[in-house]
């Protein structure tokens, strides 16, 4: 038997077993579907064997399929994925929100693994682990300079199983070994409830996932808060990627009335779907919350499931949606197992979502020849969207990404303006590049959808919010801090000098000058400063090479003004001080009061949640904005 041959009955038996098992394609599917598998796999099959008999080296078969599977769904879209053992296993992580462990956040500082969080109820958080603990062994063995990731593979183990652990904490003088048993560690999809002001109960599924167990933690929370006599809610899905269908439905459940639709999933086979290839799902229960003046936040984001409750929510003019602009996924991935081989799947989009107005949640992606780049036409100029982009978001004040994107590519004030304000959705459109199927080449005008009271909805791809509020973004400088983590190892180095006497949360003008003390003692690739002297060098040259260095001047020298002050040890601008303040009274609830302070604690100055408290705390004018008068 030749080798082509042998590849064609093995892909014949696979696609056999596929339509038996996953129900790929329907039964009535035409006689020519098939036909064109048979002639694409002659076509693959004559190619493989001539690689196979005629390359100059020995080939790793595994690889060579694994990257012809990969090619094939990339082709797709970017949510189609073959998943092997391990892959498969992180899946169901995802999905089911457990894993075995010890229940910490890990990092590395000073070459050791250091405790960024432990989770509440879980081993380590018995063992009396706190925020800053450096692990300096394992099983007796040594951690200086091990990777993250094999520090995180050798903490995790088979439930009932135990690891010895040695701990060193600032302001102890020994070392100490503590032995934990691993458990099941399930990942909390409510990170934190409360009132956060008078009547407004809070309930954040912020940067969390839509698991098993999320509408059982959300109905909880739910039913605390009405018991706590709250009479507003917000629920927060910002940075929430999504999850389970399942989940989004239920979640939706709790808020609308019986009845109410909340999404649509119109994919090819009819022969599941009905003959429309459509299924609506419907509230089932009577909902626990269904008069209660609701907002839910989104941003960029927020996905799938996220959206989904925020789209049905929208849609039923049950609430108001407060944020920016969803990320627009909504297609359906259907696992596959595939069953001839062990512990391996393949995920497949199979369908997309719809909110219960009609709209497409799914945002196209960029259909772009390969090695082109997109440009947006502005004036006469054609400007790459991505040093467009790269130039906006490394600033933190309109004036300066004006002054910056004139002094570069020549632009007149106009047209700067026009560029600032337009979304990256809009700026991907009139790029010209955006690829649309033929199911968004019909794609509705804006106006074609409305909510159960009539308000118009936006449509195109993601959530558009009721309430268009951008989160103020800190200083490039502050956001550096952040990224090397220097708040949080000053709060450790802090509190260790402390000892014991420090029990609050307040961050005070001494705390402030002894972490202003403390950056300059960092690494020096730790000091924000330094690349961001290089890029103002680089950009006082690009200025007088353009003839635009009158124009750039003003704001350069502002830029290096408040470099210089920080390095200078001049005292914080006020606009840096109160971002400082924020990120070192984050650091701090964490490491006195725990992870759900902390999170609490970050939405001081949140302008965000403010126009949400300040929403449902004005009934009038919630009305209004809902279309009810």
């Amino acid at each position: 038997m030749s080798l082509g041959t042998h590849i064609r009955r093995s892909w014949c038996a696979l696609v056999l077993c596929s339509i038996a098992v996953g129900e790929v394609w329907s039964t009535t599917a035409p006689a020519e579907v098939y036909q064109g598998v048979n002639d694409s796999w002659d076509r693959f099959g004559a190619v493989y064997s001539r690689v196979v008999e005629h390359y100059y080296q020995d080939l790793d078969h595994e690889e060579l399929m694994r990257a012809a599977i990969d090619g094939m769904l990339q082709e797709l879209d970017s949510y189609s994925q073959f998943f092997d053992a391990e892959g498969l296993r992180q899946l169901r992580q995802d999905t089911t929100g457990k894993f075995a462990g010890l229940g910490i956040t890990v990092g590395i500082k000073d070459h050791y693994p250091v405790v960024i969080s432990p989770i509440a109820d879980t081993p380590a958080h018995r063992a009396g682990m706190l925020p800053g603990d450096l692990i300096v062994a394992i099983e007796g063995e040594d951690t200086f300079g091990t990777s993250l990731e094999q520090v995180v593979s050798t903490l995790r183990g088979e439930p009932g199983s135990e690891v010895r652990i040695t701990l060193a904490r600032l302001g102890e003088r020994s070392r100490w070994d503590v032995v934990i048993e691993r458990q099941t560690i399930k990942m909390k999809s409510v990170a934190v409830s409360g009132q956060i002001a008078p009547g407004v109960g809070y309930i954040s599924m912020r940067q969390t996932r839509f698991s098993e167990e999320t509408a059982a933690e959300v109905e909880a929370a739910l039913k605390e808060l009405i018991a706590e006599e709250a009479a507003a809610l917000i629920l927060d899905l910002r940075g929430n990627p999504g999850g389970l269908l399942s989940q989004a439905t239920q979640v939706a459940d709790l808020f609308l009335s019986t009845g109410d639709p909340i999404v649509s999933i119109r994919e090819r086979n009819r022969a599941r779907a009905g003959e429309r290839g459509e299924e609506m799902r419907y509230s089932q229960r009577r909902p626990l919350a269904a008069d209660l003046p609701l907002v839910v936040l989104i941003d960029g984001g927020s996905a799938s499931a996220a959206e989904i409750v925020a789209g049905a929510i929208q849609d039923n003019d049950r609430g108001l949606v407060i944020g920016t602009t969803s990320f627009g996924k909504g297609s359906v991935q259907t696992i596959f197992e595939l069953r001839d081989r062990e512990s391996a799947a393949l995920k497949l989009t199979t369908a997309l979502y719809y909110t219960p107005s009609g709209r497409s949640i799914h945002r196209q992606g960029l259909a772009l020849p390969r090695g082109l780049l997109l440009h947006v036409p502005l004036g006469d100029t054609e400007v790459p969207v991505g040093m467009l982009l790269d130039i906006i978001a490394a600033v933190n004040d309109e004036g300066a990404a004006s002054a910056q994107l004139r002094a570069k590519f020549g632009l007149e004030k106009a047209d700067v303006d026009r560029v600032l304000s337009t979304t990256i959705g809009e700026l991907v459109v009139r790029s010209g590049a955006l690829g649309r199927d033929s199911e968004a080449d019909t794609a509705e005008a804006p106006d074609d959808f409305v909510t159960r009271n009539g308000r118009r909805l936006l449509s195109g791809g993601g959530i558009v919010p009721d309430v268009r509020i951008e989160l103020i973004r800190p200083p490039p400088y502050v956001r550096e801090l952040q990224r090397r983590r220097i708040f949080f190892d000053f709060i450790v180095d802090y509190i260790g000098g402390e000892g014991d006497s420090l029990q609050h949360e307040d961050v005070d003008d001494r705390m402030l000058s002894a972490f202003k003390q403390f950056i300059p003692t960092r690494r020096p690739d730790s000091q924000p400063w330094s690349e961001g002297e290089a890029e103002l060098d680089a950009l006082r040259s690009l200025a007088v090479e353009t003839d635009r260095a009158p124009e750039a001047k003003a704001v350069i020298d502002t830029l290096a003004a408040i470099l210089q002050g920080q390095r200078g040890g001049e005292p914080f601008s006020p606009a840096v001080k109160v971002f400082v303040r924020a990120g070192l009274k984050k650091e701090l609830a964490l490491r006195l009061s725990g992870r759900e302070a902390s999170l609490l604690a970050e939405l001081e100055n949140d302008v965000q949640i403010e126009e949400a408290v300040a929403i449902v705390g004005n009934l009038g004018r919630y009305r209004r904005l809902l279309g009810g008068g």
